[in-house]
């Protein structure tokens, strides 16, 4: 099985050439995320790693895509655009339409789950992926909020769920959608390995803006 995991070295000069592009400094960065000047800077020279929070708050200060912060080094060998015919080639792999589970490209986040896409490339406003959230583990201290709607569904295991300060567990099968500014953290105090699909849709221009 090939090695898609995204490097932290990688994604820390991303946000290291989007952050200069922005004419931002990493003491500003900092401040604006909420961590310290020195953790920006280990992600920059790939010693450190961003938690979930964290992540989400770069990209929406840097104006970036989490695609193009998380994308692997190398792409797959494929069309980038999954409209597109499979050309008679009959291989839908190569159109960009199918990828095979070997070829999710993935990365592991500071002290929390393993994100898989599973699409061929970054979709426009949009996120795919397979969450894998280790055994017995506490709850984060920090909450997410990010722009946008998501909807989840629990494969194995059993997930610990809170949003907007009321907690529930998520067993196999069970689904939830939610608006993404609303506050919430995901957390897995079990035994066993968490199993979820994730789909994350941006807030558009044109959405309705949500009820607060």
């Amino acid at each position: 099985m090939p090695d898609l995991d995204t490097p932290w070295d990688t994604v820390g000069d991303r946000v290291r050439a989007a952050r200069t592009a922005s004419r931002m400094t990493v003491r500003e960065l900092a401040r604006r995320i909420g961590v310290s000047a020195s953790h920006v800077s280990q992600v920059e020279r790939g010693i450190g790693a961003f938690s979930v929070p964290a992540l989400y708050s770069v990209a929406r200060e840097l104006g970036v895509s989490m695609s193009d912060l998380l994308d692997p080094p190398r792409a797959p060998a494929v069309a980038t655009d999954a409209s597109a015919p499979t050309g008679g080639t009959g291989d839908l792999r190569v159109a960009g339409i199918v990828q095979r589970a070997a070829d999710h490209p993935s990365i592991k986040l500071s002290s929390g789950p393993r994100w898989s896409r599973l699409t061929v490339v970054g979709e426009p406003d949009a996120e795919f992926l397979e969450v894998i959230y280790a055994p017995g583990t506490a709850a984060p201290l920090e909450d997410i909020t990010h722009e946008g709607r998501e909807y989840g569904v629990v494969i194995a295991g059993r997930l610990n769920v809170e949003v907007d300060g009321t907690r529930t567990v998520l067993e196999p099968g069970d689904s939830i959608v939610f608006d993404s500014d609303v506050p919430h953290r995901f957390w897995n105090e079990g035994d066993d390995e968490v199993r979820a699909i994730w789909f994350v849709r941006d807030r558009g221009h044109g959405d309705p803006v949500p009820h607060t």
